[in-house]
């Protein structure tokens, strides 16, 4: 099965029952984030970025399968 690797950092990894899951592949990261929202409510609270593969998007990204997803919390710095 074809499937993602989704890793919380931080606040984030908090709101989730494990920091490191398998889920279902999705064919965007649209799709992705809505399906994790339904089963995760506590994320639509949080603000965070998307990687896909160790890159940060900022837009809607299209899905093959056995990608790694990270969900990063806000980022400071100076």
């Amino acid at each position: 099965m074809e499937g993602l690797t989704v890793k919380a950092f931080g606040m984030i990894a908090e709101k989730l029952p494990e920091q490191e899951f398998e889920f279902p592949k999705k064919k965007d990261t649209e799709e992705l984030l809505n399906s994790l929202y339904n089963e995760y409510p506590d994320l639509k609270e949080l603000d965070f970025s998307l990687a896909v593969n160790q890159q940060l998007i900022q837009q809607n990204t299209s899905l093959e399968g056995n990608e790694e997803i990270a969900l990063l919390p806000p980022f400071s710095g100076g």
